[in-house]
């Protein structure tokens, strides 16, 4: 997996967004499932919502682990109900959270994503947004 990690532009009392995330891709074959894909994070903050896209209209669920400066694995989800889903679509998105059992990130928080299961697509990006906080 790929990982992009971007600042959004901040302006007139916006707060800043960034994104941490990863790309599955399969090479034109669906990704390899229990594939899992890490990024560290270097500022503090608040995930507020979660996207996930794919490059044909198919199923897949990802699920979302964070751990504080250690590698993470599955005892340490926090997607709770809500992970990031795709279910005959290409593009899907969640801003609510309720289920996740934390949202605040901490410099050198490392979050992994694990891909649980996809059908027809062979590239998916998911990413976390996440409100930042000095």
């Amino acid at each position: 997996p790929s990982v992009p990690l971007y600042k959004a532009a901040s302006a007139g009392g916006i707060t800043p967004r960034r994104v941490v995330g990863v790309t599955f891709d399969g090479n034109g074959s669906p990704p390899t499932v229990g594939s899992v894909g890490y990024v560290v994070v270097p500022f503090n903050g608040t995930i507020d919502q979660w996207h996930i896209v794919a490059n044909a209209s198919g199923s897949t669920v990802v699920d979302v682990w964070k751990a504080a400066g250690v590698v993470p694995t599955d005892a340490n989800r926090i997607a709770g109900t809500e992970k990031p889903t795709l279910s005959a679509a290409q593009l899907s998105s969640d801003t609510s959270l309720s289920t996740w059992s934390t949202l605040a990130v901490a410099a050198g928080d490392v979050f992994g994503f694990e891909l649980e299961s996809v059908t027809t697509c062979t590239r998916v990006t998911v990413e976390v947004r996440i409100s930042e906080t000095t």
